[in-house]
């Protein structure tokens, strides 16, 4: 059975007329005649070689199609996950998933010391923002999330809508398990961390995947 690729190159070879003719001619013979072409033949060459791969490219499997894949791939390997590992080990796979998210967003943090104004200007950004700031023992908690309001600043979509605010799972595929949101504890948690200078726990609390009206986390801050 002929592929794709060697049918693409024969259709090619055949269907291109006149000017074009002595280039199929050196792709039966071989380089050594191909290269012995004027320079008008050798640029028709590259036409027909920028041809083939428009024409390979045009069969790919739609984007619509990989999304579609993709979603039910999303849902099955949370569903394994589920079954296959414990509750402590899924939740860190997925925190450092979601770490990972941010630092292809933003790249990597710096190694330098974050200055305490940039601490504190983002302790007093969370109060000003309306995020409950509570005291517990030696931590800092910080109630943190997206309400029924919040708005993708990207896609414009919101969250009262029933819209998740990650690419992946935006529309939100069916049956999708709660696991999948210990990715944005992870990526919460690395955005607090880069504000405050150290690592801080983050704990699922509600989500719209887990059947909640909007998406919370609860932030502990080591106060040492």
């Amino acid at each position: 059975m002929m592929d794709r690729k060697t049918f693409l190159r024969k259709m090619l070879g055949v269907g291109v007329s006149g000017c074009f003719c002595g280039t199929a001619l050196a792709q039966t013979l071989g380089a050594p005649f191909e290269n012995s072409l004027p320079q008008d033949h050798a640029e028709s060459h590259d036409w027909i070689s920028g041809m083939e791969k428009r024409m390979v490219t045009a069969t790919e499997t739609p984007p619509s199609r990989v999304a579609e894949k993709a979603r039910v791939w999303l849902k099955d390997l949370m569903d394994n996950m589920d079954a296959m590992l414990d509750e402590p080990t899924k939740i860190n796979l997925m925190n450092a998933c979601g770490r990972s998210c941010y630092v292809n967003a933003f790249g990597v943090a710096s190694e330098r010391k974050v200055p305490p104004q940039l601490a504190e200007a983002w302790m007093k950004y969370l109060k000003d923002a309306g995020f409950e700031i509570q005291d517990d023992r030696d931590v800092t908690v910080v109630h943190f999330g997206w309400k029924r309001d919040h708005q993708n600043p990207l896609t414009g979509l919101i969250l009262s809508d029933g819209y998740c605010m990650c690419e992946l799972a935006e529309s939100i595929p069916k049956g999708l398990s709660p696991t999948f949101c210990n990715c944005s504890a992870g990526y919460i948690g690395e955005m607090f961390r880069r504000y405050l200078g150290k690592p801080v726990r983050v704990e699922v609390l509600e989500t719209l995947i887990s059947g909640g009206s909007e998406c919370r986390f609860k932030v502990g801050i080591p106060r040492a």
